[in-house]
């Protein structure tokens, strides 16, 4: 039975709604299950088509650090006042910036901008380059729509809980159940390093810290059917982001050749 349909007349129990978004992850998110994904893995790319996709997937992370400082806005505009809640999306957004400048940090490491960029150069992009795209919003067009999409939903998202939906519980956890299928397919088949691909390692790691809150905050607080049905509605939208993104990317992988 589909989640829609168990919510069609009661809210699910908390916990229980948390385990059915996560097995959802499992079974449709792009990372896990998008063919150009699996042939990464497979290592199947060439590196023309590795960086098509390195340069669009930047389009995404590129806005993390604003995506994340608007989850703590959200958090308090909800009405969630707890300190200890709202110290978690800054420690997020600690981890955005890089660790490393700041003193106490659980690990000493650059931020993901940082360790992003890095991977780009060592596959031939330089990082001016994709600072660039950044700043002038020159991406394929999926990726553009994409990038509305994820600002959309960190800027006008009704509550924390839809937006910590969309990314935390949607994205941040596909992060935590592939980071090792990246690391392990940079390093066997496309000559990289732990250095070169750190930004895969470490956001394995930090995605599931990441995750971890959203899925928390969903189980104290979305215990209505109205909050656990807007709630679904949000996560499946962060699903669109991922497959948009990596749709438009092998569409023009093919039309290259």
């Amino acid at each position: 039975m589909s989640i829609d349909s168990m919510l069609a007349e009661r809210p699910l129990a908390t916990k229980q709604f948390c385990q059915l978004l996560m097995e959802e992850v499992k079974n449709r998110h792009a990372r896990l299950h998008h063919p150009f994904l699996l042939a990464l893995y497979d290592g199947k790319l060439n590196m023309d088509e590795l960086r098509v996709w390195t340069k669009e997937v930047w389009g995404i992370f590129a806005l993390n650090v604003a995506i994340n400082t608007a989850k703590l806005v959200r958090c308090q505009l909800s009405g969630i006042q707890d300190p200890g809640i709202q110290k978690k999306f800054v420690d997020v957004i600690m981890s955005e910036v890089g660790y490393e400048m700041f003193a106490g940090s659980p690990r000493q490491v650059a931020g993901h901008r940082a360790l992003f960029l890095r991977f780009g150069e060592k596959i031939g992009i330089a990082s001016e380059e994709l600072e660039r795209c950044d700043r002038e919003n020159d991406f394929l067009p999926t990726t553009v729509l994409a990038r509305t999409g994820w600002l959309d939903i960190a800027l006008r998202s009704d509550s924390i809980l839809e937006q910590v939906a969309a990314t935390n519980c949607c994205n941040e956890y596909s992060n935590q159940l592939t980071g090792k299928r990246f690391v392990d397919a940079f390093k066997r088949h496309y000559g990289l390093n732990d250095y070169d691909i750190e930004m895969f390692a470490e956001h394995g790691v930090a995605d599931t810290e990441h995750s971890n809150i959203g899925y928390e905050l969903l189980e104290r607080f979305a215990t209505t059917r109205e909050i656990q049905v807007k709630v679904l509605r949000a996560f499946r939208k962060g699903f669109g982001i991922w497959w948009a993104v990596t749709d438009g990317v092998a569409r023009e992988c093919k039309r290259m050749g």
